[in-house]
């Protein structure tokens, strides 16, 4: 299935990507072998990093956090979208899917994040929640994502907030960010911290159980 991912960025942006891209092709690995939780997992989350595995570290450390809080959580490079939503729906064919399950992306992986989250929402209303850091050249959200929180900085050149496709019938929040760019916003402990809220507040939603009370994240 093809999603149309509304108008792409200035052709300078894009050539200023390209010229980069093959860095990507040596760290297109689905994703770091992680320890078993020791329980339960409380949910899914897959992180996509951006650009060659090199500008989002924060993805890893927030996908520890994740881990250590009780999330299935796992960091994949943005080139993996595809492999990971097929991973999902198959998860949920085999009723193996912890839920909520959540897309978390920063810059090329946050674009890739929207892609992902499309696919799995439109072919099995999986995608519970879509948080993104700093999208560089994706600028809509197609129907499939419950709730989606934007966060994007406003001191560089593609900082900005995403808009609702037709269609699109979930929530849709754009949060600006100040103090960070493009290579830190993805790495900021208070929006690591908001992450987490929003799993805890997408399992009340959905009826499942609090958190017991843990050290706060860092």
């Amino acid at each position: 299935m093809r999603h149309v991912m509304g108008k792409r960025r200035p052709v300078s942006r894009r050539l200023l990507l390209s010229g980069l891209a093959g860095l990507a092709a040596g760290g297109c690995s689905l994703g770091d072998e992680d320890e078993p939780l020791a329980g339960q997992a409380r949910g899914r989350v897959v992180l996509l990093r951006g650009l060659a595995n090199v500008f989002s570290t924060g993805m890893d450390s927030l996908g520890e956090q994740l881990r250590a809080a009780g999330y299935d959580a796992s960091v994949h490079n943005h080139l993996d979208w595809r492999d990971a939503a097929e991973e999902t729906l198959v998860r949920a064919q085999a009723g193996d899917l912890p839920r909520p399950f959540a897309v978390v992306g920063h810059s090329l992986g946050a674009d890739d994040g929207i892609r992902l989250a499309a696919r799995v929402g439109q072919a099995a209303r999986l995608a519970d929640l879509l948080v993104t850091f700093d999208p560089v050249l994706v600028g809509t959200v197609p129907p499939g994502p419950g709730f989606v929180r934007n966060y994007y900085q406003t001191s560089g050149a593609w900082g900005r907030g995403l808009t609702a496709e037709p269609g699109f019938t979930g929530v849709l929040e754009n949060r600006a960010v100040s103090g960070d760019n493009h290579f830190t916003i993805d790495k900021d402990p208070t929006l690591h911290r908001e992450v987490l809220a929003l799993l805890e507040a997408q399992r009340a939603r959905m009826g499942l159980a609090p958190a017991r009370r843990r050290r706060p994240i860092s």
